[in-house]
């Protein structure tokens, strides 16, 4: 399958909450990028699900909240293409994005 992320993946632990049809759970972001990310759930997911989800990095008081779209789900944990920030999530993430090791 080719690659075709537009965005780095930087690779995290950070706790998050996925929200899908009204049920929030708990679980923990691998990766993260402006685009999407990887989060571990005990969950398995439809692609093309609809979810929400919310997080808090260091360079932001508040949580980022974004939407989006389920594009792959296995036992490693489900990818989300999220919906589009707002621009200080941008900032924020790009902020938290240069304190990570290379």
């Amino acid at each position: 399958m080719a690659e075709t992320r537009r965005q780095t993946r930087h690779e995290v632990s950070i706790p998050a909450k996925l929200t899908v049809d009204g049920t929030q759970t708990d679980c923990e972001m691998l990766n993260l990028s402006l685009g999407g990310t990887q989060v571990k759930v005990n969950a398995k997911y439809a692609m093309g699900q609809r979810v929400r989800i919310s997080f808090h990095v260091p360079t932001m008081e508040d949580a980022i909240e974004v939407g989006g779209t389920v594009r792959w789900s296995t036992v490693d944990g489900v990818g989300v293409q999220f919906d589009g920030l707002r621009a200080r999530d941008v900032w924020a993430l790009n902020e938290y994005f240069k304190q990570l090791p290379l």
